[in-house]
This record gives C-alpha cells, structure tokens and sequence, in this order.
C-alpha cells in the first residue's frame, strides 16, 4: 500500500506540470483582451470630449450673438429715452409764458421717441406725466405769487400814503407844541430881564427881586412842561414821525426817499427847536436863581450891617464913635451873658481901639470876635477845672473799687481753702475697686465730703454775687477797668468749678457703690429666701398655685408682713433676722401699701429652668402615656409650675411648666434615667449685648425711660411679646442697678439679638 500511494502521488505531480502552460496561455489571452478593451475606452471618451468641446463653442458663438443684439437694442432704447428725458427736463424751469411751448414739445417728442424706448418706455411716459404736473403746479404757484405781490404792492402803496398823511399830521402837531413852548420861552425871557440884565437888578428891593423870581420860577415850570410834552410826543409817535418801517424801504422809489429825508429834516428841525427852547429855560432858571441869591444875600448883608450899627449905638452911650472899657462890659454882659475882666478888655483895646482909648464902629465885628474869643477862654478855664476835678473824683474811685476787688479776691483765697478741704475728705473715696474700703468708712467720708461741698458752694456762690456787684452803678471812665478786673475774678472762680465737679463724681461714685453693695446684699437675700421656699414647696409637692394660697392665709390677694415672716419661719435652712426679713419685704411691698400683692409673690416664687440640651415638651407626667408638643432648643427658658417630681417607672425627674417663648405648656424631663442633664435651675436674668433703650410702654417708638449699658443685667417681668407695628420680639425688664422699669428688645425683625439669657 504504500508503494502504490507513492505511485499515486507521482501521478498527481505530473498533471500538475502538464497542465501550467496551459494555463500561461489562458492569461495572457486575457492581458491582451483588457489591453484592447482600454484603448477602446479611450477613443470613445476622446470622441465624447471632443463633441462636447464643439457644442460648447457653439453655445458660445451663439451667446455672443445674442449679447451683440440685446445691447444694440438697449442702446436705441437708452439714446431714445435721454432724448425724452432731455425734453422733460426742460420742462422743469417753465414759466407761465412758455409752459405750454415746452408742454407740447415734450409730447411731440415721446410720440417720436417713446416707441424706441422699449422697457423703458412707460417709467418715461409716468416721469412725463409727474414732471407736466409739477410744472403745472408751479407755475400755477408763481401765477398766484405774482398775484399776492400786486395786491400787496397796492396795499403798501396805500399804507405808505396813509402813513404820509399821519406824518404830515403828526408833524403839524408837534410844531404847534413846539411854538407853545417857545412862547412860553420867550415870557420867560421877558420875566427875568429886570433881574438877569447887566446892570439890573441894583434898584431892586427884596420883595421885588423875590417877585420877579417867583414869576420866572412858575413860567419856567410851564415852559419846561410844554418842552416835555413836545418830547413825551415824539417818544409816543416816534414810528410815525420817522416812516423807516419795511414797508416804506421796501419801496424806495425816488418820490419815497424824497418824503423820507424831508420828514426826517422837519423832525430834526423841531427837535432842535425844542432842545434850544428847553436849553434857554433852564439856563434862564439858573442864571435868575443865581441872581436872586446874590439880591437875597446882599439884602441879608445890609440888615447886617444896619443891625451892627444900631446895636452899636445902643453900646455907645457917649455917641462918640468908640466903646470905652465900660461900653465894652456893657455889650459883653448885655449881649452874651458874659461878665468879661479888665485883664481881656485891656487887651482888646490895645489890639483894636489904635490908642485912640475905644473900638471904633468899623471894628465893631472884630470886638465880637475878641469877646467870643475871651468867652471861650473863660468856658476853657472851666471845663479844665471841671475836669481835674473829675480826674480827682475818678482816681478816689478808682481806688475804692480797687479795695472791693481786693476783699473778693480774698474771699476767693478763703474758697481755696474750702475747696482743698472737700478734696482732702474725698480721698478716701479715690480708689477705683472701693471694695477695699469699709462701708462705714465709705457712709461717713462721703457725708463729711457732701457736707464741705455744700459749703464751698455757698461760699462760691456769695463771691460770684460780689463780682456780680462790682458792675454796678460803675463811672463810665471805670467800666472797661472794672470789666476787666471783674472778668480776672470770674476766671479765677471758674477754677473752681471742674475741681469741685471731680469731688461730686467721687462722692456719686461712693454712693453708688454703697447702692450696689446693698442691691447685691438684698439680691442675696432673696435669693436665700426664694430657694428655701422653692425647697419647700417641693419637699410639700406644692404647686405654684398653691404655694401661693399657703402664703396667703385669708386668701385676699395680698400677704401681710406676719403672714411672709411665719411662712419664712416654717421653711426649713433659712435664717434670716428680723433687719433682713424687713428688708426682703420692702423690696417686695413695691407700692408701700403693707402687702405683697400676687402679682410681685408670683415673681418671688417663680422657678425658672434652662434648656441645657435639646429635649421635648410633653402633654402628660409619665412619658408612656405622653404625646410630644414640641421640641425645646438650647438656651430656652421654662417656668416651673410644679416639680421636680420623679417617674419611679423609668427613673427619671419630671417638672410641669412652659415655654416662656411660646406659652406651649407640659412636662420636661430634668435629668434622665443616663444621667443626663436636660434642665437646670437659674434666674431668669438677661443681660444687653449692646446699649439698647429702654421704653416706657410695648411700642419702641414710645419715651425711653433711659438706656441700658453694653452688659447691664436685667429681671425680666413680662416675657416675649411681639410688636405688631414693627414685628420685632419685646420683654418688660426691671434693670437690677436701679429697679428702672421698661420693655426692651429681645430680638430685631432681622433676627438680630440685642439681650442674652446669662449663664451662671
């Protein structure tokens, strides 16, 4: 078998080499076929382009042909519509003389041309038709233009004659003002000569000249008159008398300008008129005036001199032309009052009388002036002596004033004395913690201080008074003197001032420290006292309520002073004396009425817990038959009405009380049955984060009472209450520095705090 499968390979061996030229040949038939295939391909695809390449060249030659037509075309139509356009383009500056030659033209033209225009042809027939119309319309306008320019060249026309004839007439009225004023000018003229002509006016006397004056000033006041009235007409009718408005220029036609220069040379004319008439008044007034004051002063003058010589005569008694020393005593004494001496007449005659032994009349002013010289003199000599003696007076003034400021500035030495006294007393009072000093010590430093303070005010106060009266009744020479000295003791006085104000802070701080030390003593006592009756109230499982009715024996509402110091004596670990049992209820009797009413027991009595750690309030006692009200948080505040009491089945402290913030009543538990602390006991203090105020009623907008202090602490009587006007939560404090009593705000609207519960 193997033999014959050798054999049998062989065999299949030379099959296969017989039968590879065979299939040599096959393939190359095959290469040859493809080739001639391909070729073929081509020539068809050279012969596809080839025609493609013609019928394009065609498409072209005739595209060419076709473009050469169409602008041939629309150039006829372009040349055939500027030619319609040219003529409508005419058309637009017709005038009412050739709007129909150039209408028909353009009609003429776009019946010839219109038909070249082809697409064109009807926009240049509607541009025709819109530009014809225009024109119409235009020169429809300057038709009725020309028009209204007639009718208003006729009515100017009329206008300017019209107002020729109101000039002519307004002209003709000034100038019979005008003549008016110059005749008024002219009896002016007239009136005044006698007085203004040179060399006139001599043989006047003064009621003549007086007459003449008053004449000129009364037709100087009428011809003024008349003058202004000529003005007052011209201002008026100026548009009228000179005719330069628009309608007149516009005009300017000779016969125009011919009216306008002869009405503007009459105005002038006139104006010139008036003004030299008015020009001539007033200079006829002065001049006249001047003259009368010249007649009038030498009137004047001659009385004089005719008074000087009779008064002479009446002095000299002897008719000798002269006034001896004993006509001169006379005239002094008789005309001044003045008994003159021998010495000044003596040196009057040597002056005036030229050794002739008396004053002549023509030096009879002189001697006047000569004794009014020696009178004044003698009024001198006086006023020296009045004033030494016044000098004199001032300085013993002076000095006596002197010596009153002297004993005040004593007094003031003597307040120093006083002063250093208060300040010496106070020292004791000067250290800042006073808790190092006894209360006694403080009582009595702080009484003998109040009392030496109360006398240096006295005292200062009587030496201000003293200053005071200093300014009194003082010479005018001495009131700046007196101010000056007055002011020195007054500073000196105010020196006074900050020193005793610091001795008054020491003696306030004293009195506040014992206030502070008392407030925390009765805080203590109360404290005591609150705490023994709560361990009573528990140790008898006594509801509030009925701790009150047990303090309140005949049940009327108020607790007697035997009535709170028995039920004090039956609570067992408090010993109080009588002083303190007093004291502890002073404080409760608010209103001093002799009971404590259930109002201020409540408060007395209350027990507050604080939320140390997040727990539930309850609807029952004991937890398993209890439904949750609500959660409490940190910090919260519960009073107690009952409890501490114990579930003995789950071994835990329960209290019965509510939420000061919401009112939500029920049980807590104080400790649980782990050991841990959900409440625990503290006063229901709160203290101000920052300076906030204190009002009087619920509304914040309402008085402050005063403001409490940045960590002041405070009672609180009324707890959180919401403002409906401004939404913000308010408790009723009582600050525990001086029983102030007031609301403050708890919590802003913005949930801002401004009070903190205080931690023990």
């Amino acid at each position: 078998s193997a033999g014959r499968a050798a054999a049998l390979q062989q065999q299949l061996q030379q099959q296969q080499y017989a039968q590879q030229p065979q299939q040599q040949q096959f393939d190359l038939q095959a290469y040859y076929k493809r080739q001639e295939e391909e070729r073929l391909r081509q020539q068809q695809q050279q012969e596809a382009q080839k025609r493609q390449l013609e019928e394009i060249r065609r498409r072209n030659e005739e595209e060419m042909r076709k473009k050469r037509e169409e602008d041939e075309r629309r150039r006829l139509e372009q040349h055939a519509a500027l030619v319609a356009r040219k003529a409508i383009q005419n058309i637009r500056f017709a005038t009412p003389e050739n709007f129909d030659e150039l209408k028909k033209g353009v009609e003429d033209t776009l019946a010839q041309e219109l038909p070249k225009c082809g697409s064109l042809a009807e926009r240049i027939r509607e541009d025709a038709n819109q530009q014809v119309e225009s024109a119409r319309q235009r020169v429809e306008g300057i038709k009725e233009q020309r028009k209204r320019e007639e009718e208003r060249r006729l009515e100017e026309e009329k206008a300017r004659m019209e107002q020729q004839e109101e000039n002519k007439k307004l002209l003709g009225e000034l100038g019979g003002l005008v003549d008016k004023a110059e005749q008024g000018s002219a009896r002016l003229k007239e009136a005044a000569a006698p007085l203004v002509a040179p060399g006139e006016g001599r043989g006047l006397d003064a009621d003549g000249v007086q007459a003449i004056e008053k004449a000129v000033r009364e037709i100087g006041a009428e011809t003024k008159a008349a003058c202004k009235l000529c003005v007052d007409f011209i201002i008026q009718h100026r548009t009228a008398l000179e005719p330069t408005s628009a309608t007149l220029l516009a005009t300017q036609s000779e016969e125009v300008k011919k009216f306008l220069e002869e009405s503007r040379d009459d105005l002038l004319k006139l104006q010139s008129r008036v003004q030299e008439c008015l020009k001539l008044t007033i200079t006829t007034c002065v001049t006249t005036k001047t003259a009368h004051e010249k007649a009038v002063k030498r009137d004047r003058a001659m009385r004089t001199f005719e008074k000087r010589a009779q008064l002479f005569a009446k002095y000299d008694k002897d008719n000798d032309g002269c006034l001896n020393k004993r006509e001169i005593g006379l005239y002094a004494k008789g005309e001044f009052g003045f008994g003159v001496s021998a010495e000044a007449v003596a040196k009057i005659l040597a002056n005036l009388a030229n050794g002739s032994g008396g004053v002549p009349e023509e030096k009879f002013q002189h001697l006047k002036i000569a004794v009014g010289i020696a009178r004044e003199e003698e009024a001198s000599k006086e006023r020296k002596r009045k004033a030494e003696e016044r000098r004199k007076m001032i300085e013993e003034k002076k000095a006596a004033y002197t010596a009153d400021i002297n004993k005040v500035a004593e007094s003031l030495d003597e307040v120093e004395q006083e002063v250093k006294k208060a300040e010496e007393k106070a020292q004791l009072l000067t250290p800042e913690d006073l808790s190092v000093v006894s209360k006694d010590e403080i009582i009595a430093a702080a009484d003998a201080t109040q009392e030496q303070l109360e006398a240096c005010r006295s005292e200062l106060e009587t030496v201000r008074r003293q200053i005071k009266a200093l300014d009194t009744d003082i010479e005018e020479e001495l009131v700046n003197f007196m101010k000056l000295e007055s002011r020195k003791l007054e500073v000196k006085a105010d020196v006074y001032e900050p020193r005793l104000a610091q001795v008054v802070a020491l003696v306030e701080k004293g009195r506040a420290h014992l206030q502070r030390q008392e407030q925390l003593e009765l805080e203590r006592i109360r404290m005591e006292a609150a705490k023994a009756v709560k361990a009573h109230a528990v140790e008898k499982k006594l509801s509030q309520e009925e701790l009150l009715k047990a303090m309140d024996k005949d049940g009327d509402g108020g607790v007697s002073k035997a009535d709170f110091a028995a039920f004090l004596e039956g609570c067992k670990g408090l010993d109080l004396d009588a002083d303190k049992v007093d004291r502890l209820y002073a404080s409760l009797d608010e209103g001093g009425k002799g009971a404590i009413p259930q109002e201020t027991l409540q408060r007395f009595v209350r027990v507050y817990y604080r939320v140390v750690q997040e727990t539930v309030i309850t609807t029952e006692r004991t937890i398993k038959e209890s439904k949750t009200i609500r959660r409490l948080e940190v910090n919260e505040v519960l009073e107690i009405l009952e409890g501490p009491l114990k579930d003995d089945s789950l071994d835990i402290s329960r209290v019965r009380g509510y939420a000061v913030k919401d009112n939500s009543a029920g049980w807590v538990t104080v400790v649980g049955n782990s050991g841990a602390l959900f409440l625990e006991e503290g006063p229901a203090t709160y203290e101000a984060v920052k300076e906030t105020a204190l009002t009087k009623e619920l509304e914040a907008s309402s008085a402050v009472v005063r403001s409490l202090r940045a960590g002041e602490t405070f009672d609180v009587l009324t707890w959180d209450t919401k403002e409906e006007a401004t939404g913000a939560v308010r408790l009723q404090a009582k600050a525990k520095s001086d029983g102030a009593v007031g609301w403050v705000t708890k919590v802003t609207t913005d949930e801002v705090p401004l009070v903190k519960l205080v931690v023990a």
